[in-house]
């Protein structure tokens, strides 16, 4: 019987029914259940055992794949890894100059092994095809066609459809033994293989039922009769549209509902296409979060982190050791340099020094480092390796003592991580299928009896690792689901999330095939080789659509995001058209998903530890003060603690406080006498480079030749840009000290002005250099006016205490782009902006007292996490990682936004 319905109709239920029915009754040998998953495989046998109580024997419930193994145990199928190895080598020796300069590129590849295996599923080989073999690149895909199965042949190897066409044979010569009842469940489409094996159990089986979705191509099966399935009779569970930033605000939202719904975590599902694409943000937000999840399909090996850094390593051998490349290798927490500060320390050490290459450059930066010895020494043996050739064997051998020497899986320590045990759990799990692929490297075909390179066994390698998949063992219940389209099918549950349903997404993006379009497959359709055409891919994405947007019994929502990670614009997908408008998702911050714990402290240090406070602020700076303001924790972080950066890389070291310094050095040594502006800046520029370890380049002399004609414009136009009252007198770079004499302490502010301008009544301007735009400029002399600026008023008050002057007035010099000159003044002197002396009084008081006041907070430990700019700590902070505030869009009483800290 073939049960065909759309989606909730009841299919697996009936399937179900039936196999429960012959537990009880005692007959389970005699009943067989074949699914197309190992996941299907699981939740089916779930929801027997725990829903209905079941104790479901082993060889009830099979994958069609462990059904065909077991009918043909002596048949020597080709691994996804000899297929791609034996495809690469058939491009290379067949018609190359049809596929372009590189015949073998990865995307060539995976397009002509797709291709073929089509052909395959549509029950076609290479000499059925060449009829149809038309156009200059069809030929030369047939080319590599019939190679491929060419060498297939010699190996004695069958491609799985082969075996699956096997086993039908087998079913029909030897029959089904014991088993009497076959049940199908979960297939969305039949190859021409697996339709001739149902049709031989069909011919065994005294009862045989298969499920399959309506909309698609049905199954050309005999003596069966079809039971139509109507639509499920209820309306429908509520459903909501939600449009999202981002990816990443998508799953934001999902977990912010999940945490407000107050159900069971079990009864949630987030159901996507592609889980490889979400899986990243998913465990992200909801590890930071503190949710538990399950991915319940099958993970590529080669994506893990364990593999991914030791295929860094064996690149690092094969190209001798980059040196970024190689310096986050050992910076890795799989790195085996001993402690986390070992590694730290390192990794500071050679980021330093970067540029550099080669064994010796690491050598010399371990220097004084106890933790890198072993790992040193097992790369001077492996530095060595692209020279030699060897067997795959002894390949195998030295590469997993590779592997032990230069990977090491530390067990989580710290108590209450379920989640960190699963990790680990996982990983060890990577590393054994790591060195099973190792192993399975070196027993391919193409390494029989010779000698390989190095580069040959690690390229091989890869091929290895991008076939192999990645199970691991996972008996949490309450969790949230994470599942594909394809592996929802069987599931059922009270609240769905279908995510990521943007246009060409989800649906996938269809295009037409470079080879052969969909008017040679008519073609090849007419031929009798059933290949599918673009329709029937389309048909099949949208049911995958109507599954994904069925899963829900109570509520669903269907969500997608405006921008993808990248920032390019996405459109809502066409499968949303009849749903109702979309709502929009809070835009999130980067402390919107801040765990959900109590504050461990009150923002204040202790008493007995104020005194190590003082000595470490015996002297304060303006910027030290103007960080304290923005928040507590940030000025904590960097002056109290101390923390450091991992230093920059090369190509990120010419930043704008590096390009800024430049020019203020410059300056200071022009008006110094030292000679012309350019050729000032031109030493000062060189200086800056050696001590940064940077070559000269092409973005160097870039960036030099635009700050030498921005500083000679300046110097040229100064006079007339910068214009000063008669008998002022200009002084440059002048360092004074600001005591507050209002506090008991008397603490000191360190001040380096820029330039002073003074006149014979004593009068005060101060002017600041800054190398940045119109724009910004602005944007700074609105933050003095409005008080969120302190430096200039901090430098006129402390020039008033100095040398008792009086202040008259502020300004800022911008020289990027253009000469800006910009600021206020007493009676708007030197063309400045006019300000009366009661204003200008009083903008000074003001900043004395905003200083004294974050002095105070600073002395009297106070580390609170309160940042008053959001933008600052998504742009600058470097401590943002670690203070984990949350930004509310309302405060608690639902009015301004509100700052959390946790």
């Amino acid at each position: 019987m073939l049960l065909i319905g759309p989606p909730k109709s009841g299919k697996t239920r009936r399937v179900l029914d039936s196999v429960q029915a012959a537990i009880q009754a005692g007959r389970s040998d005699e009943t067989l259940l074949l699914v197309p998953t190992p996941g299907m495989k699981h939740h089916l046998l779930y929801v027997l055992t725990s829903r209905r109580g079941l104790v479901v024997p082993e060889q009830v419930i099979l994958t069609m794949s462990e059904f065909v193994r077991s009918l043909t145990p002596g048949v020597r199928e080709a691994t996804g890894a000899i297929e791609a190895r034996l495809l690469r080598q058939a491009l290379r020796r067949v018609s190359p100059e049809a596929f372009g300069p590189q015949p073998d590129a990865a995307g060539l590849r995976a397009r002509v092994g797709a291709l073929i295996r089509e052909f395959w599923a549509a029950g076609a080989d290479s000499l059925q095809l060449e009829p149809a073999a038309r156009s200059r690149g069809q030929r030369a895909f047939l080319d590599v066609f019939r190679e491929h199965e060419r060498c297939l042949r010699a190996l004695g190897l069958v491609h799985h459809n082969q075996r699956i066409a096997l086993a039908a044979a087998r079913v029909r010569e030897e029959g089904l033994g014991r088993v009497r009842q076959v049940l199908v469940d979960g297939f969305d489409w039949l190859t021409r293989q697996q339709e001739a094996l149902l049709d031989a159990l069909a011919e065994q089986a005294e009862e045989i039922a298969i499920a399959l979705p309506e909309g698609v191509r049905q199954p050309q099966l005999r003596r069966l009769r079809t039971v139509i399935l109507p639509p499920p009779p209820d309306a429908g569970p509520a459903t909501e549209v939600v449009q999202a930033a981002t990816p990443r605000a998508e799953i934001v939202e999902v977990a912010r509902r999940i945490l407000a719904s107050g159900r069971p975590l079990n009864d949630h599902a987030i159901i996507v296409r592609s889980p490889e694409a979400y899986e990243p943000v998913v465990r992200e937000v909801f590890e930071t979060l503190q949710i538990p999840y399950r991915n319940w399909g099958n993970r590529d090996l080669a994506r893990h982190g364990v593999v991914r850094h030791f295929i860094g390593w064996l690149r690092a051998i094969e190209r001798d050791f980059p040196g970024e490349e190689t310096a986050e290798l050992l910076a890795s927490p799989l790195s085996p340099l001993g402690s986390a500060r070992d590694r730290d320390a390192m990794d500071f050490e050679v980021r330093r020094l970067l540029p550099g290459s080669g064994l010796e450059f690491f050598r010399d930066a371990a220097r004084g480092f106890p933790g890198p010895s072993g790992c040193l020494a097992a790369l001077s043996k492996a530095a060595a390796f692209p020279r030699h050739r060897y067997g795959a064997p002894r390949w195998s051998r030295e590469i997993l003592k590779l592997q032990e020497q230069l990977q090491r899986l530390a067990p989580p320590v710290t108590p209450g991580q379920f989640q960190r045990t699963c990790d680990w759990r996982e990983a060890l799990a990577a590393q054994k299928a790591l060195r099973r692929a190792i192993e399975d490297t070196a027993e391919l075909p193409e390494f029989t009896r010779r000698l390989v390179r190095f580069a040959d066994f690690t390229e091989a390698l890869e091929d290895v690792l991008r076939h192999a998949r990645l199970a691991v063992r996972d008996r949490r219940l309450e969790v949230v689901h994470l599942l594909s389209a394809h592996e929802a099918r069987q599931w059922s549950l009270p609240v769905a999330f279908v995510c990521g349903l943007a246009d060409e997404w989800f649906p996938s993006r269809l295009g037409q095939d470079l080879l052969f379009d969909d008017e040679d497959r008519a073609q090849l359709r007419a031929r009798g080789i059933a290949i599918r055409r673009t329709a029937d891919k389309a048909a099949e994405e949208q049911f995958l659509f109507q599954v994904a947007a069925t899963r829900a019994s109570d509520e669903r929502t269907l969500s997608y995001p405006q921008l993808d990670s990248q920032g390019r614009p996405l459109a809502r997908s066409g499968v949303l058209g009849d749903f109702p408008e979309p709502a929009e998702a809070p835009r999130a911050r980067p402390g919107d998903i801040a765990p959900p714990c109590a504050p461990t402290h009150s923002g204040t240090l202790r008493a007995d530890l104020l005194g190590a406070v003082a000595a470490r602020n015996e002297t304060f700076s303006v910027s030290g003060i103007q960080e304290f303001r923005q928040c507590p924790y940030l000025y904590f972080s960097g002056k109290t603690l101390q923390l450091r950066s991992r230093p920059a890389l090369p190509e990120r070291r010419l930043d704008g406080a590096v390009v800024g310094s430049v020019a203020h050095a410059t300056l200071e040594r022009w008006n110094s006498g030292e000679g012309p502006i350019g050729e000032v800046l031109d030493r000062v520029f060189a200086e800056t480079l050696a001590s940064l370890r940077l070559p000269q380049s092409f973005r160097t002399d870039r960036l030099r030749l635009s700050l030498r004609s921005d500083l000679v414009r300046f110097a040229r136009e100064q006079g007339a840009s910068i214009r000063v009252p008669d008998g002022q007198q200009a002084r440059f770079e002048d360092v004074r000290t600001y005591h507050m004499v209002e506090l008991e302490s008397r603490p000191e502010v360190q001040c380096r002005i820029d330039r002073f301008d003074l006149d014979d009544d004593r009068r005060c301007v101060v002017t600041d250099y800054k190398y940045a735009r119109p724009s910004r400029v602005r944007e700074l002399l609105k933050g003095h006016l409005d008080g969120d600026e302190l430096q200039l008023m901090i430098y006129l008050a402390a020039l008033e205490q100095a040398i008792g002057c009086e202040p008259t007035g502020i300004a800022l010099c911008g020289m990027r782009g253009q000469t800006t000159y910009m600021g206020i003044a007493v009676d708007g002197a030197g063309g400045l902006q006019s300000v009366d002396t009661e204003g200008l009084r009083a903008m000074l008081e003001r900043a004395r007292s905003e200083a004294a006041g974050a002095v105070t907070g600073i002395l009297d430990g106070d580390i609170a996490v309160m940042p008053k700019r959001p933008s600052y700590c998504e742009d600058l902070c470097k401590y943002r990682s670690v203070c984990r505030v949350q930004w509310n869009r309302r405060g608690a009483d639902g009015g301004q936004p509100g700052r959390v800290p946790s």
